[in-house]
């Protein structure tokens, strides 16, 4: 088979379609399918890949691998000896630390939230935070300061700058689990931070830790709970599991893989159904390459018997087709996925495209560039092209000559 000559008949059959306004529209519309169907299909892929990879990261990197608390809500007494029992039995753990953590309200001039109130040390920066702060700094003042750290979505939220002050009411239990009247305290600003999750910079509230047991009028040398880093977090479900065993009541551990289950559950929930609906726009593209390719045989029925009365073989004129097929596959599919490519470089770049963070955990629509993706998608493109070609090909080779050289 002369390749040269099937390359060189079918870019005069092009030509020829060029100067034919239906056709030459059949082809673009076809071409466009492609490109469509490929784009649509890399931007799924990397968008969602994007999710999963930044709840994942972010997860991971601002919360603590495990968490214990108590089953009461009770204050868990004598943190000291835990944290000693917890390091000798459990090799593991790399990082233990108490936390104070209740629920609370926050006022400036011009606006009131709620907010959880969180008492750390910040010398044990199990959150990592000091790398996530924006303004000021992760520190606070020796002694039972009335100093606070917040998110920057809260900031923006209250209208506050870094050295202004807010009034924060500590919410406090009284008898049977009522509430009391609660602790007023006027906070100054030392740090503002920001995650990129909404679920924390929109919430969460760091002050001292020996000023959150005053505020909540704790039992001395007593937490609400203790937050763990590990050396695998891989090992962390396992893991709680064995340390609430020993620990016993009224100790509940809490692992990251169940504080986030749901986040991670929706992303696998997307995960299948959305490649495959849009997946049905490649496959409308095929068809679309298929119509245009008949039109083609009828169109050039007459240059076919020519071809045939020349000496061209069968297998030729079946390349013929399949060459023009092809070509329109994979030319759509390389400009679709060039298009998704630049689309995902800019968004990760500049983060045109925002999201409602208090929905999607996030600010702005994170997009993963997975090489496998493209390998996968062009390939399947092309051969869903070169599928779409045959029945083209086949009914031009049972084009009887002498009909053909008649056909106008």
């Amino acid at each position: 088979m002369n390749l040269k000559l099937v390359r060189y008949i079918s870019s005069k059959f092009a030509a020829s379609a060029r100067r034919q306004k239906f056709l030459s529209f059949s082809r673009m519309v076809a071409l466009f399918s492609v490109m469509l169907g490929s784009m649509a299909l890399i931007v799924s892929l990397s968008v969602l890949t994007g999710f999963e990879n930044a709840l994942r990261e972010n997860a991971v990197k601002f919360t603590s691998h495990i968490q214990i608390i108590a089953f009461n809500r009770k204050p868990l007494t004598d943190y000291g000896k835990t944290i000693q029992q917890v390091r000798e039995k459990f090799s593991e753990v790399t990082a233990i630390a108490p936390v104070i953590e209740k629920e609370g309200l926050i006022r400036s001039k011009s606006y009131i939230e709620g907010i959880m109130i969180r008492g750390v040390n910040p010398d044990v920066d199990i959150n990592n935070l000091k790398k996530y702060t924006t303004a000021g700094t992760y520190k606070f003042s020796t002694g039972p300061v009335k100093e606070i750290i917040i998110g920057k979505r809260l900031a923006k939220k209250l209208g506050v700058k870094l050295n202004e002050e807010l009034v924060v009411y500590a919410m406090r239990e009284g008898i049977e689990g009522t509430m009391s009247y609660p602790d007023i305290s006027k906070f100054k600003v030392t740090g503002i931070y920001e995650t990129g999750m909404a679920k924390y910079d929109d919430i969460v509230a760091y002050i001292p830790f020996e000023t959150a047991s005053y505020m909540f009028k704790m039992p001395g040398n007593s937490a609400t709970g203790y937050e763990i880093i590990l050396k695998d977090v891989s090992k962390a479900g396992p893991l709680s599991e064995q340390i609430q065993s020993y620990l016993g009541y009224p100790h509940y551990c809490i692992s990251i893989f169940d504080l986030h289950n749901a986040m991670f559950a929706w992303i696998e929930l997307q995960k299948e159904p959305i490649p495959l609906v849009l997946g049905l726009i490649s496959i409308v593209a095929v068809f679309n390459i298929l119509t245009i390719l008949l039109i083609t045989v009828v169109e050039k029925t007459h240059s076919i018997g020519i071809l045939r009365a020349l000496g061209l073989t069968n297998k030729e004129i079946i390349a013929i087709f399949v060459y023009q097929g092809t070509s329109i596959g994979f030319i759509g599919t390389l400009l679709g996925c060039a298009i998704a490519l630049i689309f995902s470089i800019v968004q990760q770049q500049y983060g045109l495209i925002h999201l409602p963070g208090e929905i999607y955990f996030m600010d702005k629509l994170p997009v993963a560039i997975n090489p496998i993706h493209y390998v996968i998608v062009i390939g399947i493109s092309i051969c869903l092209s070169l599928a779409a070609t045959l029945i083209p090909s086949f009914i031009a080779v049972k084009i009887n000559t002498i009909k053909a050289l008649r056909f106008k």
